[in-house]
């Protein structure tokens, strides 16, 4: 029971090792491979030299044979007695065998086989350990032999005659010859090689293992991430110098557009507002007004594309604290006169939000484009509701259409508008919340209001622990 509860607890042991697809299973079937073409050769080299030493098969024929019979005797009151019961002999195919058991005064102790065989059966001089005749003739072989051997403490005797053809006969001397030779030296080298795959190899394996987890943790927002430089193999250096010199090149290229969409923006500020002059000088009239419009959407669109880019590029230092409640009025106050002019209102709410880790002025541009989302979309003479809290979250409302669920997660994406036809957004409001959201370790949620319109909640981190207790140590 225990060495099957060993094997099996092997198997499933090593199962994995060999069942993969990773290098390290790849090197342990490899060297399984050798292990096996060595077996088979071994095995192969000790029948070639078996089938040419027939003296040495009759030999080893006739101990294995007489080995068993004498497991089968035992010492009863004094006396040697052949156990039946007990008599396990090695099947020697069609060859037909005769054996006697004599003890030290020659007395016959068990005899059996058939009666031809074993007629010329004789005690053996006490004095002979070991005699082996071979005689081959043209239809078989005939074997005749005598080994000495005790039974716990007494000697005997054990005399055999065996006549058979051919190799079938001494397949157990094969059979015991490859366990012996083959199977005991090559277990210890299985068990090694096991060894070495599982330790050495796993152990050279462990920088790429190390190289693949940090590669998976790359995130586009930490653009400037390496890879760390193990000390040991080359072939591992060398890849990871590889990713590390690709990651400064997308790292380059990223800069390069950021810095063109930054640029690009900023310089389109100055003819907006140049434009934005000239429209007021025009004459009172409707194309005025439809100028003006298009002009403040351009802008706003502007705006956000300069949003993104700093948003993107967010970094947040170590030891800043937001306080929600004053972020949230201060967007509240600055986009009021743009909620009068779209015969909108908004109303704060302040929920006695918690202190976070965080960038105020890029949460305040979050809310400020969540407000202004909200502004979009709710109908004229209604409120747009900014609740500050309770917690890291801060909530905008409006009761305007909504957003079906389906496209929840399309909003997020830059660009993305679910109304083509109008021009009084970019796509970006969202995108550029949701990013300044990640970058703080949050998230945007999106769902519906519960009297109907769209709320947005705005979840960030909350102030670590040990900052906590600093602020209200001070």
């Amino acid at each position: 029971m225990g060495s099957k509860t060993l094997l099996s607890s092997l198997r499933f042991a090593t199962w994995p090792i060999f069942g993969g697809d990773g290098l390290a299973a790849t090197i342990a079937r490899g060297l399984l491979s050798v292990v096996l073409l060595f077996a088979l050769a071994d095995i192969a080299f000790v029948l070639v030299t078996y089938a040419r030493d027939k003296e040495g098969l009759g030999q080893n024929l006739l101990t294995l044979q007489a080995d068993d019979i004498a497991k089968a005797v035992t010492v009863d009151g004094g006396n040697l007695r052949l156990m039946p019961a007990q008599l396990y002999r090695e099947p020697i195919g069609s060859a037909q065998m005769a054996f006697a058991v004599y003890d030290r005064q020659g007395r016959e102790i068990a005899f059996d086989g058939p009666w031809e065989l074993a007629h010329g059966l004789t005690p053996p001089i006490t004095s002979v350990s070991s005699e082996t005749r071979r005689d081959d003739h043209a239809t078989g072989f005939f074997l005749h032999g005598a080994r000495r051997t005790t039974v716990q403490g007494q000697p005997i005797w054990v005399v055999m005659n065996i006549q058979g053809e051919g190799l079938r006969p001494f397949w157990p001397v094969v059979v015991n010859e490859v366990v012996q030779h083959v199977g005991v030296p090559l277990l210890p080298l299985v068990l090694l090689l096991l060894a070495l795959n599982v330790t050495v190899v796993r152990r050279a394996l462990s920088p790429l293992a190390a190289a693949a987890r940090e590669v998976e943790a790359l995130e586009p927002r930490r653009i400037e991430r390496r890879l760390t430089m193990p000390d040991s193999p080359r072939e591992v250096q060398r890849l990871v110098g590889a990713v590390n010199a690709a990651l400064d090149r997308i790292e380059s290229a990223i800069r390069a557009l950021r810095d063109f969409t930054a640029d690009a923006a900023h310089e389109l500020r100055t003819p907006l507002a140049i434009l934005s002059m000239e429209v007021d000088e025009l004459p009172a009239s409707t194309a005025k007004e439809k100028l003006r419009e298009d002009v403040a959407n351009m802008t706003r669109s502007v705006a956000q594309m300069l949003d993104m880019a700093s948003a993107d590029a967010l970094l947040i230092p170590q030891g800043t604290v937001a306080d929600l409640s004053a972020v949230g009025a201060q967007a509240v106050a600055q986009l009021t006169p743009l909620a009068i002019r779209k015969r909108r209102s908004i109303r704060f709410v302040d929920e006695h939000p918690a202190r976070i880790d965080g960038h105020a002025e890029a949460i305040g541009r979050a809310v400020r484009n969540l407000i202004e989302n909200a502004l979009t979309h709710a109908p004229e003479e209604t409120v747009v509701e900014v609740t500050a809290g309770p917690g890291s979250v801060t909530a905008v409302r409006d009761h305007g259409p909504g957003i079906p669920e389906g496209k929840r997660g399309m909003v997020l994406k830059r660009f993305w508008r679910g109304d083509r036809s109008r021009t009084d957004g970019s796509g970006l409001g969202l995108a550029i919340a949701n990013r300044i959201a990640e970058a703080h370790g949050g998230r945007i949620e999106i769902a519906e209001a519960p009297d109907g319109g769209a709320l947005i909640r705005l979840w960030l981190a909350p102030q670590s622990k040990n900052e906590s207790t600093d602020a209200a140590a001070e």
